[in-house]
């Protein structure tokens, strides 16, 4: 199918798997007051973001598509807790259905009281932590030290997702895979979201085959799914179809259409290509499966996963 062809359809239905809404006037995102470089290093120049983007703007957007719900990322803020409640208030005046992903550190001391803080909202429904760690790039460091994954102290913080019902996202490179499969395997009882393609640093033949491998090995668990965004921060502002088609097809080759959500990653996207032909890529590369396996696809993991209301 043509992104022309795909444009031509009827608006799709989708859940947006992730999303950031924020407003620098409620919640402060240092990164937005100053260049960030580790920021920069994963996003590329993102001087042209808003200070503040919302439903109305999302909506605006989005309007190729029939958004029937969204998934709100929470988007570094200096006060996780404080942005929570806010897109709280947001999320219940909302027209479209919101469901939310909030940050966690899973070596904090105060852990236990940040996740009853999340329970007292009723639209978090996720939590996650960035774990990033490029052992060739000091700059695309976003965790505290390479070895979370493997960390006693750091793992026993998970089992206090134990007494709550939310998933997990832990936002990893692709060489990082091997200790991500170790966690998922010691806690089957925790659903894990598999964040921006397992985010592969060597776009390379041989990367690509690293990747798979990995991936195979992690696919094999079924408490994770896989989250297909943020296609500019891995293959560049100026991504092709040809590029991107490959890896998200073996994601899904591997994972399943069941385990396989799409993502606009607004407003971060509109520093590429944007919304629409972002989806109309989509829909390009998916067009070969089934009209229900693509609806899952768009719409139905996201909003089972993370239980869109």
């Amino acid at each position: 199918m043509s992104e022309v062809a795909a444009a031509s359809n009827p608006r799709l239905s989708i859940v947006d798997a992730h999303v950031h809404f924020y407003d620098a006037r409620s919640n402060r995102h240092g990164f937005l007051e100053q260049v960030d470089p580790v920021y920069e290093a994963l996003v590329g120049d993102y001087s042209a973001l808003p200070k503040s983007y919302l439903l109305d703007t999302y909506l605006q957007d989005s309007r190729s598509c029939h958004v029937e719900g969204i998934i709100w990322h929470e988007y570094l803020s200096d006060n996780p807790e404080a942005e929570a409640r806010w897109a709280q208030h947001l999320a219940t005046a909302s027209s479209a259905p919101i469901a939310m992903v909030a940050l966690v550190d899973f070596l904090d001391p105060r852990l236990p009281e940040r996740l009853a803080t999340y329970s007292s909202l009723p639209n978090v429904s996720a939590v996650r932590e960035h774990l990033g760690w490029d052992h060739a790039n000091p700059l695309k460091r976003f965790a505290k030290r390479p070895d979370l994954l493997s960390d006693p102290a750091w793992q026993s913080g998970l089992r206090h997702l134990r007494d709550h019902r939310f998933k997990c996202g832990l936002e990893v490179f692709a060489p990082q895979l091997p200790d991500l499969l170790k966690v998922v395997r010691l806690y089957p009882e925790i659903g894990f979201t598999l964040a921006v393609q397992a985010w592969p640093l060597d776009l390379s033949a041989d990367g690509f085959a690293r990747w798979k491998r990995d991936l195979r090995d992690l696919s094999r668990c079924e408490n994770i799914v896989a989250d297909i965004s943020a296609i500019e921060c891995v293959f560049g502002m100026d991504w092709t179809v040809d590029v991107v088609s490959p890896w998200i097809l073996t994601l899904i080759e591997l994972f399943g259409p069941d385990r396989c959500m799409f993502g606009s990653h607004l407003p971060i996207a509109n520093l590429s290509r944007g919304f629409a032909p972002l989806y109309a890529a989509y829909r390009q590369i998916v067009s070969g499966f089934s009209p229900s396996e693509q609806d899952r696809m768009f719409r139905g993991v996201a909003a089972d996963w993370f239980g869109l209301r």
